[in-house]
C-alpha cells in the first residue's frame, strides 16, 4: 500500500515537474563540478591529489587558461591596448601591469551547469553537441572580453577597477561575468521550452 501510494506521489509530482530530468541534471552537475574540482587537485603541486605526468600531458585547465590568455590579449589589442603574455596566465601591459588568468577565471561551475542541462535532456546527439558546444563558445567569449576590459581598465589607470577592481557597488566583474552567464543560460532555457512547447502543440494539433 505504501510502494503503491508512492507511485501515485511520483505521478502527481511529474505532472508539474519533470523529475527523471531533474534527478540526471543535478547527478550531471555534480560529477561534473566535482570532477573539476578534483582535477584541480590533480595538476596543483601543492596538493597531496599532485600527478605530475597528468599535470604534464593531460592539463586542460592550462589549454582553457591559455585559450582564454592569448584570445583576450588579442581583443585586448584591437582596444589599443599593447599587451604580452608573461609566464603561465599572466596577460600583462607595457608597464607590466596586468591580469593573471588562475583555473577560478575559466568559470568551470557555469560549464558544468550548461553541460548538465543539456545532456539531461531528451534530444539529439547531434543536438546536444551543438547546444554544448554553441553554449560554451559564448561563454568562453564573454569571458574572453571580460578580461580584455579588466586589462583595459587597469592600462588606463580606471578608478572603478583600481586595487580591489570592484565596480556597482560591492560587484566585481567576476561576479559580474557570473551573473551574465547565468542570465544568458536561463534566457535559453526559456527559449528552449517555448519552442519545445510550440513544437508538442503542433503535434497535438494534428
Amino acid at each position: 500500500m505504501t510502494a503503491k501510494k508512492l507511485m501515485q506521489g511520483i505521478k502527481t509530482v511529474n505532472r508539474y515537474i519533470d523529475t527523471g530530468f531533474l534527478v540526471k541534471f543535478i547527478g550531471l552537475f555534480l560529477v561534473f563540478y566535482y570532477a573539476n574540482q578534483f582535477f584541480v587537485k590533480l595538476i596543483s603541486p601543492q596538493t597531496q591529489w599532485y600527478n605530475a605526468y597528468i599535470a604534464t600531458h593531460y592539463n586542460y585547465v592550462s589549454w582553457a587558461i591559455s585559450s582564454l590568455t592569448h584570445m583576450s590579449g588579442y581583443i585586448g589589442e584591437l582596444m589599443g591596448v599593447n599587451n604580452y603574455i608573461k609566464g603561465d596566465g599572466l596577460l600583462a601591459t607595457a608597464t607590466n601591469r596586468g591580469v593573471y588568468v588562475k583555473w577560478q577565471c575559466i568559470g568551470l561551475g557555469i560549464y558544468s551547469f550548461w553541460l548538465a542541462f543539456i545532456l539531461a535532456h531528451k534530444m539529439s546527439i547531434g543536438k546536444k553537441l551543438l547546444y554544448s558546444v554553441g553554449g560554451i563558445i559564448l561563454m568562453w567569449l564573454l569571458n574572453c572580453f571580460r578580461i580584455a576590459l579588466l586589462l583595459y581598465g587597469i592600462a588606463h589607470n580606471l578608478k572603478p577597477w583600481k586595487k580591489s577592481l570592484k565596480f556597482i557597488g560591492a560587484i566585481n566583474h567576476h561576479d559580474l561575468y557570473n551573473y551574465v552567464c547565468y542570465m544568458i543560460i536561463i534566457a535559453g532555457i526559456y527559449f528552449y521550452y517555448r519552442k519545445n512547447n510550440r513544437n508538442t502543440a503542433k503535434v497535438e494539433m494534428k
